[in-house]
């Protein structure tokens, strides 16, 4: 349950919030299930395209990379709890 809840504020946090409260939840969200990182990165991506104003997608870049944090966290916890 809270994954959902966690996962849904995280998806309304980028029509409501400032883009620092909306990075947090996106990590949390991140945290609880890995791949919804990158894919609320590519859905802030979507949802603020503006084309020429810039050539990085900074929203993509930074929900990989909390992806492959929260991948790596999960192992590093699953290995800890099982010895």
């Amino acid at each position: 349950m809270i994954r959902i809840v966690v996962l849904v504020s995280a998806v309304l946090s980028f029509f409501f919030f400032p883009y620092p409260v909306s990075a947090l939840l996106l990590l949390a969200a991140a945290l609880l299930l890995p791949f919804a990182g990158f894919a609320l990165g590519l859905f802030a991506e979507a949802l603020y395209f503006s084309p020429g104003v810039h050539v990085l997608p900074l929203w993509a870049i930074g929900g990989a990379c909390a992806t492959a944090f929260a991948l790596l966290v999960h192992r590093f916890v699953k290995t800890r709890i099982i010895e």
